[in-house]
């Protein structure tokens, strides 16, 4: 039985992937085959049902405005969504980016605000005062909805604007909180917590899959399409030496406790702490995991970053609407 229903994920997305050789490494890949792979990816994600396309900020990544830019022109549905960090860019610029793809290619960017998973991705100051850093991202992110709403009219259709889930006290007002998949104990507790704390409704959860018609065969796939990479295994402990995101911390304690939690949430590929944790199983087994995340209060999925698109065409068997 397929996982989704009428009204269910309200929004289903994907990551799109860098212009480099693989995600956080490797050098840059010519333009010409950069652009193809971007177009395989959006076609296949698009076939699977997906409407959404994170486009994620870290030094190394595209300008993200230039890859939506590209999402948007090789695409006729999907809708990204922006990360962005206040120490970069101006409210200002950001909504006036934002409504501007949306008259251009008339559908809606959306917003990720974010403060950076690494180091250098943050601000000096956000090291030194994490919860004056709370507050910065919290006025920024009320910044940008008041610009947003003044550029675009509500006829137009209104561009979200979300937040990852922090450690740190503090309400950032958004339209959605975004956390990582975790065992669904976990889970429960930790959106509970999110949702007296952010006052939000929309809880997004990131997860990996691995989708095959048996179990057995799933997990076959999973040791051959993420089999031991000696440079991710070092890229991965190099971003989590730099990691200051306390999502990405407890996910790495989770892999550190074990490969697998909850019968098949699966935290053994090599690129660990980059990667989101996968669901591994059949198209049964993966729905049914998912519909219980339902039940504990996820609104809208993001399926994390494949290594073949050709993977996206068993989501779609997970996410076909009846």
């Amino acid at each position: 039985m397929p996982v989704a229903d009428a009204d269910w994920p309200q929004s289903l997305s994907f990551i799109v992937p860098p212009h480099s050789e693989s995600f956080g490494l490797g050098g840059r890949m010519a333009a010409k085959s950069y652009l193809e792979r971007l177009e395989s990816y959006l076609a296949s994600a698009e076939r699977a049902g997906v409407t959404g396309a994170f486009v994620y900020d870290f030094p190394v990544a595209m300008d993200p405005w230039l890859a939506a830019f590209d999402v948007l022109a090789y695409s006729t549905v999907l809708e990204p969504v922006v990360a962005v960090r206040p120490h970069q860019e101006s409210a200002e610029s950001v909504a006036r980016r934002a409504a501007d793809l949306h008259y251009r290619f008339g559908r809606p960017t959306h917003v990720n605000v974010v403060a950076g998973a690494t180091r250098p991705a943050r601000s000096s100051g956000d090291l030194v005062d994490k919860a004056a850093a709370r507050r910065e991202l919290a006025a920024f992110a009320a910044q940008v909805r008041a610009e947003l709403d003044r550029r675009i009219r509500p006829e137009e259709g209104r561009p979200l604007v979300v937040t990852p889930s922090s450690g740190t006290p503090g309400r950032v007002p958004a339209d959605g909180v975004l956390m990582m998949a975790r065992p669904r104990t976990v889970l429960a507790q930790d959106i509970a917590r999110v949702r007296a704390e952010q006052r939000v409704e929309r809880i997004t959860m990131l997860v990996g899959l691995v989708v095959r018609d048996t179990e057995e065969e799933a997990w076959e796939a999973a040791t051959a399409l993420y089999a031991p990479d000696r440079r991710q295994e070092v890229a991965g402990r190099l971003f989590m030496s730099q990691v200051v995101s306390s999502e990405h911390h407890a996910s790495y304690a989770l892999a550190e406790e074990g490969e697998v939690h909850d019968e098949r949430l699966w935290y053994g590929a090599p690129a660990r702490g980059i990667d989101a944790p996968k669901l591994v199983g059949s198209v049964a087994q993966v729905a049914a995991w998912l519909r219980s995340c339902r039940d504990l209060g996820v609104s809208d999925l993001i399926v994390d970053l494949v290594p073949d698109p050709a993977e996206y065409r068993w989501a779609g068997q997970v996410f076909t609407r009846t």
